[in-house]
């Protein structure tokens, strides 16, 4: 009977995680949810037999694992002033420290992104370098599986309001507008780490490193997708590259906005992850399923 537990719990791709975990109708599967706050958990996990919603903070020195078998985790977004790599790496020694402690953990999976092997040029990405770095220190006895995710489908989410406006418009920061660039939707994360999770494959490596993507698509297919979906023209307005930091300045601090412009200018022509000098380990890419349209059809009908 695997127990899992999910850290943080209350994110999306956690969420997604867990779903995806509870949607295989195997009742020998107990998931536990640690949640900073447990107001955020949702009312239908609440109910659920398999689930169990524990309070902990994972930037908590002393933070302890309820007894389990695997781990899935995901680097929290920080919106805070702190050093990105810094940050993320006290969460995370925090974790491992926690994991040690139980000692009954046999596997982790890591929600990471690509570009993770970067230590530097990739903004807001190195907190999933300092993530995977401190994980790969732990125990050889514990399975590491490291699933770097491209961008997210939902991350058009932001321009819901734009969109839903009398003049329908949306900002890109995918440039130029005719630039393809991989999506990934959240469904087909939790699905994949969900999979990773339960796996009894011998494991390939020690960390075993994969990417995650689904179909790319430029801005101008974003455009045509919403235009089809509204029924209407769309303005599109794509932001140059040396237009994102006072872009990134109109929603985050100086700092924040710095990290931003960096993460978003190492995916475009010219950027580190562009250029990818050194690519992930074996090269092994898998794909999701789902396709973009269906995303943000669900978006604007209020269903993602």
């Amino acid at each position: 009977m695997p127990t899992i537990t999910i850290i943080p719990a209350s994110c999306k791709t956690s969420l997604a995680t867990i779903r995806a975990l509870l949607s295989l109708s195997d009742p020998s599967v107990k998931i536990h949810g640690i949640y900073r706050d447990l107001s955020k958990v949702p009312e239908d996990l609440l109910s659920h037999h398999q689930f169990t919603a524990l309070q902990g903070d994972i930037d908590d020195p002393s933070l302890e694992l309820p007894p389990s078998d695997l781990l899935f985790h995901t680097t929290p977004n920080t919106y805070t002033d702190a050093d990105v790599f810094e940050h993320a790496k006290r969460q995370t020694e925090n974790l491992k420290t926690a994991i040690l402690k139980s000692s009954t953990i046999k596997k982790i999976v890591l929600m990471s992104t690509m570009g993770a092997q970067y230590s530097s040029g990739t903004g807001e990405l190195k907190a999933n370098h300092a993530a995977e770095t401190t994980i790969s220190t732990l125990p050889a006895s514990i399975q590491k599986v490291f699933v770097r995710c491209c961008w997210f489908m939902e991350n058009w989410a932001s321009e819901l309001p734009n969109l839903l406006s009398d003049e329908p418009f949306f900002y890109s920061t995918i440039s130029p507008a005719d630039f393809p660039f991989p999506h990934i939707a959240v469904r087909d994360i939790g699905k994949t780490c969900a999979q990773e999770l339960l796996s009894t494959a011998p494991p390939k490596s020690n960390p075993y490193i994969f990417e995650l993507q689904g179909q790319s698509y430029s801005s101008n297919d974003v455009k045509k997708i919403f235009e089809e979906l509204l029924g209407k023209e769309v303005d599109m307005r794509v932001i140059p590259p040396e237009g994102l930091l006072d872009y990134y300045r109109q929603m985050f601090s100086e700092h924040v906005a710095r990290e931003y412009t960096e993460m978003n200018q190492s995916f475009l022509e010219g950027g580190i992850l562009f250029l990818n000098p050194e690519p992930t380990p074996g090269g092994e890419i898998r794909r999701g399923e789902t396709e973009l349209r269906e995303v943000l059809a669900g978006l604007l009908e209020g269903r993602v």
